[in-house]
């Protein structure tokens, strides 16, 4: 008997083209949209304070339900690749009732802020605050924007581009520590040896 030639994953498929439809319907005049390897959608927008309102757009219109932020990232565009700016910021939904995702990237300068999205999405705290750490991309509105992964006293963006890949900035009040094969019997010699 034959089966059927319907791909296991064709209800999300039909589903994804269906949402790919209503966005490029909806949201995609005037904006560069584009589909990844998988059909799933990246919705270029002018600038950051258009990135947080169409955040919010999808998130609230039961049109697209994304009610999930997946991710907020950046990655350094120095070489002009993917438009003027210096970065991209990259807004990653899902909705996990449609089991849909998208992709938002907004073009954002060195001197420019971008827009806080943590009323709507309390998660974006900590992911906002990483692409401040790495990018030095700040976020207006934010409710502690400070390092996350770098020390404190730490300068510079360590993902951007022109960081020195081997640059390391010891501190002079860093506890010592050793990471040797058998540090309890160095640290028993050394004490021996002081008596």
């Amino acid at each position: 008997m034959r089966t059927s030639s319907v791909a296991p994953g064709a209800a999300f498929v039909s589903r994804q083209e269906s949402f790919n439809t209503r966005l490029k319907e909806k949201f995609a005049q005037g904006r560069k949209l584009e589909f990844d390897k998988l059909a799933e959608p990246v919705l270029w927008v002018r600038n950051a304070e258009e990135a947080k309102t169409l955040v919010k757009a999808m998130t609230l219109d039961p049109e697209f339900k994304c009610d999930f932020l997946s991710d907020i990232t950046a990655y350094d565009n120095q070489d002009g690749e993917d438009g003027e700016q210096r970065f991209v910021l990259v807004y990653q939904l899902y909705s996990t009732t449609e089991k849909i995702r998208l992709r938002i990237k907004a073009l954002v300068a060195e001197s420019e802020d971008a827009y806080s999205i943590t009323d709507l999405f309390p998660a974006a705290n900590w992911l906002e605050r990483e692409v401040f750490d790495m990018f030095g991309i700040k976020f207006k509105n934010h409710p502690n924007l400070r390092r996350i992964l770098m020390d404190e006293r730490f300068t510079g963006h360590p993902l951007r581009k022109e960081y020195p890949i081997k640059q390391r900035e010891p501190f002079k009040d860093n506890i010592q520590f050793h990471l040797g094969a058998n540090p309890l019997r160095v640290d028993t010699e050394t004490a021996q040896s002081e008596k």
